[in-house]
């Protein structure tokens, strides 16, 4: 993507007066880098002090009718220090109203579980083949039937008590240690 801009034709007065011409040449050629190190100390972006500067020689340029001679690098300077201080007011802005990034926090079930004791059945559930969990879960969590189950997984009624069987065969060991 180019970000560069395309050159900005001067109004008819600027480009009929030779000596204005060299007048911005040579100003550009020797305050161009004193003015985007004084703009990239103020933003701390190279690139936005350049576009900072690009664009106050720009302005310059459009209005220099208006400023008085004599005194174009302070209106540089001063265009500068403005455009600096609205993009950092900009970027402050941006930084302020960015939407806080969201805290995991763990299920409210998950929590009472684990006051209890339960986080052996939680790490049993856990090491369970998918589809054992998936039984579980759907059986025993939301209640669900057979049916529904077996409808839900797009498995067989009969995959569905297996599955259920051998989930159930796997956690009886940690019966014990839930007492």
């Amino acid at each position: 993507m180019n970000l560069a801009r395309p050159p900005v034709q001067p109004p008819e007065s600027v480009r009929a007066d030779p000596t204005a011409e060299h007048v911005m040449d040579g100003l550009y050629r020797d305050h161009y880098a004193s003015l985007v190190r004084i703009a990239a100390l103020m933003t701390d972006s190279r690139q936005l002090a350049e576009e900072i500067v690009q664009d106050a020689f720009t302005e310059l340029l459009v209005r220099q009718q208006t400023v008085e001679p004599g005194k174009t690098l302070a209106y540089l300077r001063k265009s500068v220090a403005n455009r600096s201080k609205s993009a950092l007011r900009r970027r402050r802005t941006v930084r302020n109203h960015r939407p806080e990034e969201p805290v995991a926090v763990a299920a409210a079930e998950t929590v009472v579980l684990r006051a209890v004791g339960f986080d052996l059945l939680l790490a049993g559930i856990g090491r369970l083949p998918i589809r054992q969990r998936q039984v579980l879960v759907l059986r025993y969590y939301s209640g669900a039937s057979i049916a529904e189950t077996a409808a839900a997984l797009g498995i067989s009624h009969a995959a569905v008590t297996t599955s259920t069987h051998r989930a159930l065969q796997a956690l009886a060991p940690l019966k014990d240690d839930l007492r």
